[in-house]
């Protein structure tokens, strides 16, 4: 077995190859998340003299995103220094960790027996192979998609092959790796030097700040998010207790007694896709390669929006939850900012930590929507066009009670402890009110249809094409099998025109195909039915039919 006797430590650089040279090490003081992994980064240093500062550990930044905020006058260098780094941390390969090392070996003994043979000597250098620098290779497309690039062809680092090559006064000795038993540095340790070429930002400070000496540096990047959850615990007399929590990530810089910041809101960054070209890894054809992309139709950017929908504030309704009522309340600020203190992380540290919590009232509503069954041009979708909605499904009503938006996040609700159901909480603004589905109301009975009612049909001209006028009836049925009162609130989807409808319903446009030959409407009913109780609700409307 072979025995090893080495000094381990630490890759570091030592120096800088250029003369007059101020190190710099920015303070990064605080930071705020973007739930899809953009950060607003503030830091700075201190410069109280005229001079040029380097900054060994530039930022990835985000193409127009990078920031000088000072009153002194500083200009910014993107560019390469040669460094001195000390190598002792052994790699397994015995040429190049003992590299310079006067040495003691101890051979294994011949089959024959007798003293072990000793050699000493010091390990050869290996030269240094030429490399073609290539700091990273690839970019971020406009789906955050990476993007590689063919990284350029470097030498063959030089080998020793199977033997350890030691130096003496007669020559070179090749010793075979397999007959080496043990081995012993002689004197003291010998730290391998290596240069390399490193990428640093020059701040070049031809007057000082005035704010205290201090540089100031904005910038957008990406590498560090938050994720929102809820829990939602559903108590007796109506009341709602509402627990709010995080997880941040940080795979962007170090963190040290830093301000972070939870922002929460749907901004427009038109280049976050886009490096900046003061990045030491940056190329003109990465960045024009990225400016070029149509961020409007990259392949699966719908796809992977809809997949990260809890990275993303969207007003929009999924499938399974209802759309909250804007009317109902005030809107809260755009964007929301929520510290969490000063917080220290490594990077590919992450932090789970619980915010401020409330309670509320809520209320117990079954949910129905009944989908529209027509196209804008009044057709009836296919069967396979269909989306499977039209169920009934118990759900929690209740108004944000805290004095900022809930953000868009996954939630849990329980019911005295107990898990119901898990589903995405949208934007919910201060005052606002929103439900959420729980469970399918599997004891509540509903079926919808609609018939076109017979009589004459009118031809219309609309735009140069024809279109024949119908009159449908559509049907609600429910039949409550629970042994207590359900309160429901349906709503029932149409194109056309309302021409009268039961038990008054809240009639409105919907958002979507306002402007097509049919509005886009919707029937809003909040009805009650008592145990065992049956009822049919009708409407009837008018609707184009496309020939």
């Amino acid at each position: 077995m072979m025995k090893l006797v080495l000094a381990t430590g630490f890759l570091f650089a030592v120096s800088f190859h250029a003369s007059g040279e101020i190190p710099a090490v920015p303070q990064v003081e605080s930071v705020g998340l973007f739930k899809n992994g953009v950060a607003v980064v503030r830091a700075s240093f201190e410069a109280k003299e005229a001079g040029s500062y380097v900054w060994d550990e530039l930022p990835r930044s985000i193409h127009g995103g990078f920031w000088i905020e000072s009153d002194g006058v500083v200009s910014v260098r993107a560019t390469t220094r040669m460094v001195d780094e000390a190598v002792a941390v052994p790699t397994g390969i015995l040429q190049r960790d003992l590299a310079g090392q006067s040495v003691t070996l101890r051979l294994k003994k011949g089959s024959e027996g007798g003293e072990a043979p000793v050699v000493s000597g010091k390990v050869w250098a290996l030269p240094e192979q030429p490399v073609t620098k290539s700091w990273d290779s690839g970019f971020f497309d406009a789906s955050s998609s990476w993007r590689g690039i063919s990284p350029p062809r470097t030498e063959t680092p030089a080998s020793t092959g199977n033997f350890l090559v030691l130096e003496s006064a007669s020559g070179r000795q090749f010793i075979e790796l397999y007959s080496i038993a043990s081995i012993s540095v002689d004197g003291p340790a010998v730290v391998a030097k290596r240069e390399s070429e490193k990428p640093v930002m020059v701040f070049d400070v031809s007057q000082p700040p005035r704010d205290g000496g201090r540089v100031r540096i904005t910038y957008l990047a990406r590498g560090l998010a938050w994720a929102p959850s809820y829990r939602m615990d559903m108590g007796e007399g109506g009341k709602l207790s509402i627990r709010r929590s995080t997880v941040v990530r940080n795979e962007l810089i170090g963190l040290r007694d830093t301000e972070v910041q939870l922002i929460s809101g749907f901004p427009n960054i038109e280049f976050a896709h886009v490096d900046s070209a003061l990045w030491g890894g940056a190329t003109l054809t990465a960045f024009f390669q990225q400016l070029g992309q149509d961020t409007s139709r990259v392949s699966g950017a719908r796809g992977a929006a809809t997949q990260q929908m809890v990275m993303y504030n969207s007003v929009s309704a999924a499938p399974a939850n209802a759309l909250p009522d804007f009317q109902e309340g005030g809107a809260g600020d755009d964007l929301n900012y929520e510290s969490i203190g000063k917080r220290s992380l490594a990077p590919g540290d992450s932090l789970s930590m619980e915010l401020p919590a409330a309670e509320t009232t809520c209320e117990r509503v079954v949910e129905w929507v009944v989908k529209d069954p027509r196209d804008a041009y009044g057709r009836y979708l296919s069967s396979g066009m269909q989306r499977d909605e039209n169920e009934a499904w118990d759900a929690l009503k209740f108004v944000n009670p805290f004095d900022f938006p809930l953000t868009t996040a996954p939630v849990v609700i329980t019911e005295g402890g107990r898990f119901r159901s898990q589903g995405l909480s949208q934007w919910v603004n201060p005052g606002q009110s929103t439900c959420l589905r729980m469970t399918k109301a599997l004891s509540l009975q509903t079926r919808s249809s609609e018939v076109e009612e017979e009589g004459q049909r009118e031809l219309v001209w609309v735009g140069g094409n024809n279109y024949r006028r119908t009159t449908v009836r559509g049907t609600l049925e429910l039949h409550n099998f629970r042994g207590k009162e359900v309160t429901l609130d349906i709503r029932a989807e149409f194109s056309g025109e309302m021409i009268e409808a039961q038990d008054k319903p809240v009639a409105r446009l919907r958002t979507e195909g306002v402007t097509s030959v049919n509005p886009r409407r919707e029937l809003l009913w909040t009805l009650k039915l008592a145990p065992g109780e049956q009822k049919t609700v009708t409407y009837r409307y008018s609707v184009l039919v496309s020939h």
